[in-house]
C-alpha cells in the first residue's frame, strides 16, 4: 500500500452521510446573491470578528489556508510574505471560485507536504510541544458555560462589558456557577465597579479592564485573550519604572536638602555660642537690645 492510497483511506472524498471538509460554500452563496462579500464586525474592546458573518469568514480562511498555504514551516511567521500577499488576494477575490474546488483532491497529492508533516510529529520538539498542551488541558480548572459559540460572539450579541460577560461564561441558571473560585473572582469584580462608580466624577477611576485584571492577575487567560500581555501592559509595567525612578529621586533630594539644613544649623549655633562668649551677653540680651534699637531709629524718624 503505497503512501497516497493510505490518505485517500484516511480523507474518503465519495463517502455517503458523512460531512465533508469545509469549503466556504455559505460565503460562495451570499457573495452570488448580494454581490458582495459579507461584511465582518471587529468591535473596540472585543477585537475579534464576531457578528452573522464572521463563521463564514472563519470558514472561508480555513479553506484557503488548507487548500494554499505551504505547510513545510515552523508556523505562520515564517511564511515569506510575498506567499501571504498571494494567499490575501485569493482571499478578496478569488473567494467564489475557491468555494467551487474540490479541497480534497489537492491534499491528497501533496505528498511531500504530508511526509513533511509525519515526520515532523515524530520529532521531540512536537512531543514536548504536544505534552505541554496536554498538561495545560490538564490544568484547566475552570469549565465555561458558552457551548460552541465563541466568548466574542456571546459578548457582542448581549452587550456586556468584561465583568459581565465574565460571569456569562462560567454561570448558567440550570448548573450554578462552575466552581467556588470564579464566583467569587465576579463578586470582587462587581464590587469593585460600585466602587469606581461611587468616586467623585472628577476623580481618576479603574477602567474595567484594570479591575479584571486587578482580580484575575496580570498572567491570567483574560490577559491573553484582550491581547493585553505585550501590549498595554508592558507600557504600564514602564511608566511604574519611570514613576518608581523619580520618586528615588525625589527622595535622594529631599534627604540632601535634609543634611544641608542640618549643616547650616550646626553652623549658626556656633556662631551663636561664639558672639555669646566675645559678648558677654546671651542671645536673647543681644536680640532685644537690637529691637529696642530699631524701635528709636523709628521714633526719631517719625519726628
Amino acid at each position: 500500500m503505497d503512501f497516497i492510497f493510505q490518505v485517500e483511506l484516511l480523507c474518503p472524498v465519495n463517502v455517503k452521510g458523512k460531512r465533508g471538509l469545509t469549503i466556504g460554500l455559505n460565503t460562495e452563496k451570499y457573495t452570488r446573491k448580494y454581490g458582495v462579500k459579507p461584511t465582518i464586525i471587529i468591535p473596540e474592546g472585543i477585537n475579534k470578528p464576531v457578528g452573522l458573518h464572521a463563521s463564514k469568514h472563519a470558514s472561508l480562511i480555513g479553506a484557503l489556508i488548507k487548500r494554499e498555504a505551504p505547510m513545510q514551516v515552523e508556523g505562520w511567521s515564517k511564511i515569506p510574505n510575498e506567499t501571504k500577499e498571494e494567499l490575501f488576494k485569493k482571499l478578496t477575490v478569488s473567494g467564489v471560485v475557491l468555494a467551487k474546488q474540490r479541497i480534497y483532491d489537492k491534499l491528497g497529492d501533496r505528498k511531500e507536504d504530508w511526509l513533511c508533516l509525519c515526520e515532523f510529529w515524530e520529532t521531540e520538539e512536537f512531543q514536548k510541544i504536544s505534552e505541554t498542551q496536554s498538561n495545560n488541558r490538564a490544568k484547566k480548572t475552570h469549565q465555561h458555560k458558552l457551548g460552541t459559540k465563541s466568548r466574542a460572539a456571546h459578548q457582542y450579541e448581549k452587550n456586556l462589558d468584561d465583568i459581565d460577560m465574565y460571569e456569562v461564561e462560567y454561570h448558567n441558571e440550570k448548573n450554578g456557577w462552575a466552581d467556588e473560585e470564579v464566583e467569587n473572582n465576579s463578586v470582587k469584580m462587581k464590587e469593585l465597579r460600585e466602587q469606581q462608580n461611587a468616586l467623585p466624577e472628577d476623580a481618576t477611576r479603574m477602567t474595567t479592564e484594570q479591575i479584571c485584571i486587578s482580580v484575575l492577575g496580570e498572567s491570567s487567560a483574560y490577559v491573553k485573550s484582550k491581547g493585553l500581555k505585550r501590549k498595554k501592559l508592558v507600557g504600564e509595567n514602564t511608566s511604574h519604572s519611570e514613576s518608581a525612578n523619580h520618586q528615588a529621586q525625589l527622595e535622594e533630594e529631599l534627604s540632601n536638602a535634609k543634611a544641608e539644613l542640618d549643616a547650616q544649623k550646626n553652623t549658626m549655633t556656633t556662631l551663636l555660642h561664639f558672639l555669646e562668649k566675645m559678648t558677654g551677653q546671651s542671645v536673647s540680651d543681644i536680640l532685644n537690645q537690637q529691637d529696642c534699637f530699631r524701635y528709636t531709629i523709628l521714633q526719631w524718624s517719625a519726628i
